[in-house]
């Protein structure tokens, strides 16, 4: 059988990407800060994707050839920015770029984004010189000299990252026979949520799930990520798939109004009451 890598397994989506693999027969080795629970599948290796250099130590325990690499660590906030940016963006391309000559022909990564990045097109004149940085020191360096722009949010400035550095490396693999591209999740109900939550507001975080009829659970996102590591699809590179039941083909269609939505209507009240000013 194959033998997959997967970042952040110890819980959530990461957890229940493993045990779906696992039970598929499938060999697999997590990645994480946390050692994952007793009787959990896959071998694990700690690795602290925010500390430059901890990359290659795992790389290093790591087979020769692997069959496909699933980057689903993340975190959702920080009292340092910069960490958020580390290890959501920088730590898993070091990651990724280390590992991807080791992929099979055939072999795929998937890098977990987020609904919150959607807007990257937007944003991308801003994040050029990020994604032109060669590694994680000179990531960390201009993080850090720029910080002004992501420190409000980190998160959806990280998410943004990736997905837009996730469209410009399926360059490379169109050469390799091989594929990269992210899924954007929307809401789940992870041991991250309250962290969510905080970022969003609990009113606002009521209204996105409510628009699809309730958050996503782990295992909903992993059957994603499982099937775009695992089937025959050579042929898919460079995309980004939003994977929210419908919230982003709503905010698109028309019918999900985000102007309606708590976030929203409190900033219209705030710039109305500003005018009167």
């Amino acid at each position: 059988m194959a033998q997959y890598v997967v970042t952040g397994g110890s819980s959530g989506v990461g957890a229940a990407l493993i045990a779906r693999l696992a039970a598929a027969g499938h060999t697999v080795f997590n990645l994480d800060v946390a050692v994952p629970a007793s009787g959990s599948a896959g071998t694990f290796i700690e690795c602290n994707l925010g500390d430059p250099g901890r990359a290659g130590v795992a790389v290093n325990r790591l087979p020769a050839r692997i069959d496909g690499l699933a980057n689903v660590a993340g975190m959702a906030r920080s009292p340092d920015p910069v960490m958020v940016m580390a290890v959501n963006f920088l730590g898993m391309r070091e990651l990724t770029r280390q590992l991807a000559p080791r992929l099979n022909t055939g072999a795929g990564i998937v890098c977990v984004s987020s609904i919150a990045g959607r807007d990257w097109k937007a944003r991308l004149e801003k994040l050029r010189p990020l994604l032109a940085t060669e590694d994680m020191v000179s990531g960390l360096e201009w993080c850090r000299a720029n910080i002004e722009l992501f420190a409000r949010d980190p998160y959806t400035w990280s998410k943004r990252a990736v997905t837009a550095w996730v469209m410009d490396e399926a360059r490379l693999h169109t050469r390799r026979s091989t594929r990269i591209l992210a899924v954007s999740p929307g809401g789940i109900d992870t041991p991250l949520t309250p962290q969510f939550n905080d970022l969003m507001g609990e009113a606002q975080a009521q209204w996105t799930n409510e628009q699809t009829g309730r958050a996503a659970v782990p295992g909903e996102i992993a059957e994603v990520i499982q099937m775009f590591l695992c089937q025959p699809c050579g042929w898919l590179n460079g995309v980004d798939v939003p994977v929210d039941r419908g919230y982003s083909a709503g905010l698109d269609a028309g019918w999900i109004d985000f102007r309606e939505s708590p976030a929203m209507r409190a900033k219209a009240e705030r710039d109305t009451a500003r005018n009167r000013h």
